[in-house]
């Protein structure tokens, strides 16, 4: 699954043109209508959020697989990380296949850099803002887990992820290459524990060379669209 285009609110866009685009070097545009990240394949849209409110969100990207390390320096060089349990510097995910490292952009989203073994992504080159490959996972809360996992599998055929898990407050549907991270109301997200928070997003992504979208909002949860 391929993670294309992620539609998000944010309650100051200047700070995050700033952050993402001198911070992180990242292909940054102001529109009228909001601010455009390009994330190698995938691009981010931050919308603003109305006034008085502060939405905060959890979406992962992709590194090489070769390259975790590295983009822990990098991004070490320009921004706090957030230390994993137990104080470790980098999260170690055997049954994913994969390490990861986390940090907070100014609107407090939770972004994860995920290096997965199994993708053939493997770099030469020295990690910097363009080894940013895309979207590897987004974060999807909803107050029922499993009834929002098997409708999103009914309408665009998106499994349960192979690796696991499939709790009753906790999901992953879809791939390596793409997952959507279902979570329960107020279950702390990874590394801070921050209660997860119901708020209005889109998603536009590709399952088995299909497209489709998907909303969630404040009240309901994930609604799957064609």
């Amino acid at each position: 699954m391929h993670l294309l285009t992620l539609h998000l609110l944010a309650p100051d866009l200047p700070a995050l043109h700033r952050f993402y685009a001198e911070v992180l070097g990242l292909p940054t545009h102001a529109t009228a209508a909001g601010l455009r990240v390009q994330l190698g394949y995938s691009e981010l849209i931050f919308r603003p959020a109305a006034l008085g409110t502060a939405p905060f969100y959890h979406f992962a990207l992709h590194v090489p697989h070769n390259q975790l390390d590295a983009a822990y320096a990098w991004f070490a060089a320009r921004t706090p990380l957030l230390p994993f349990t137990d104080g470790q510097p980098i999260a170690e995910f055997p049954n994913w296949q994969a390490r990861a490292f986390y940090f907070l952009d100014p609107a407090g989203n939770i972004l994860e850099c995920i290096a997965r073994q199994p993708l053939p992504n493997a770099s030469p080159r020295p990690f910097a803002a363009a080894s940013l490959l895309g979207l590897s996972e987004v974060g999807v809360v909803t107050p029922a887990v499993l009834p929002t996992a098997e409708a999103l599998t009914a309408a665009h055929g998106i499994p349960a992820f192979h690796r696991g898990p499939r709790l009753p407050n906790f999901a992953a549907l879809g791939d390596d290459e793409g997952l959507l991270i279902l979570t329960e109301t107020q279950r702390g997200w990874l590394p801070t524990g921050r209660p997860a928070e119901p708020h209005w997003l889109r998603l536009e992504g590709e399952q088995a060379g299909r497209p489709f979208v998907l909303e969630a909002n404040e009240h309901t949860g994930a609604d799957s669209r064609a």
